[in-house]
């Protein structure tokens, strides 16, 4: 990795925070404020508004990566998908990355995120340095631990918008290798699975190997799972859960597994977690005729969003 921080082209940063606050400023007095975004990770119904919304369309990049500082600035739209391929090509990742790939940074801190790695990273919020913010009055500010606007600084995550929006965040990145390799290690007493994860928080291994991430699956009380993951260059030939395969049935038949670094990464998003068999998608013959870029979360939600609007299911039942 060399020593120079990159800055990405096809951002400019400038010009998108100038058409965010021209649109905030044409937002109506007393009118609710909100994003006019097109990718939403909510589940519930939202209802419709009329008020336009703040134009955020140019803010869904990655403004520049430092490899030598472990940093990235990246702008509040930016989705964990844009972020990730703009830093694994550096060896590097957010030290967390939530689950799901439409999940942007900015909706991540100030509404809280999680993923594997938080049981030694804490919450994507922990490892943001800098943020700018939009305020109520209309005007952009930096805020960071010390300084002037230092309250704003630790009161922003989990604010939900209500402080104001993140135009810029810039994060602390980690390094990375190639692969993770995986142990799908059962419990069939819930006490014991609960006494693993502090085993884990408080020495970062499990059975004298390094635990880079730990996750977990409950199938009933009897029968769940403690996933723990170590970076490694090394290791058999990845599996691959994006075809037939789906990764959460894989905790049952296999106690070993690797996968790429990218693909471990977004092993929950191609079935929505095991939700996509709502679809129908989990059936082989569907499952081969399904387009694999179809297979993604944000298809299946707007889909939900389809439903929701025409109740084209309900009405059938």
């Amino acid at each position: 990795m060399g020593a120079v921080r990159v800055d990405l082209e096809s951002v400019d940063h400038d010009s998108a925070v100038t058409a965010l606050r021209r649109s905030y400023a044409a937002v109506p007095s007393g009118e609710p404020i909100r994003l006019a975004k097109r990718t939403s990770n909510l589940f519930r119904p939202r209802t419709e508004v009329r008020t336009p919304g703040l134009d955020v369309s140019g803010l869904t990049g990655v403004i520049s990566v430092d490899p030598a500082a472990r940093t990235a600035d990246v702008q509040g739209m930016c989705t964990y998908e844009n972020l990730v391929d703009a830093t694994l090509p550096h060896g590097l990742m957010p030290l967390v990355v939530p689950q799901l790939r439409t999940i942007t940074l900015g909706g991540a801190v100030t509404g809280l995120g999680i993923e594997s790695t938080s049981f030694r990273n804490g919450l994507p919020h922990e490892s943001v340095t800098e943020l700018d913010v939009l305020t109520g009055s209309g005007e952009i500010v930096t805020a960071r631990p010390g300084g002037e606007h230092a309250d704003l600084f630790a009161a922003f995550p989990n604010s939900m918008g209500s402080l104001g929006y993140a135009t810029r965040l810039r994060i602390e990145l980690q390094p990375v290798r190639r692969h993770v390799a995986l142990r799908n290690v059962r419990f069939t007493r819930l006490e014991a699975l609960t006494d693993a994860v502090a085993e884990v928080t408080a020495t970062r291994s499990w059975d004298g190997v390094p635990v880079d991430a730990m996750d977990g699956v409950m199938f009933s009380p009897g029968e769940a799972y403690l996933v723990f993951g170590t970076f490694t260059d090394e290791g058999e030939r990845p599996s691959d859960y994006t075809g037939q395969d789906i990764y959460y049935r894989s905790l049952r038949r296999r106690i070993r597994d690797t996968l790429t670094t990218y693909d471990y990464l977004w092993r929950w998003d191609t079935d929505w977690f095991w939700c996509s068999s709502a679809f129908g998608v989990q059936h082989p013959v569907v499952r081969r005729l399904w387009p694999a870029r179809y297979r993604r979360s944000d298809v299946y939600h707007r889909l939900v969003r389809l439903e929701h609007r025409h109740g084209v299911a309900a009405r059938i039942e």
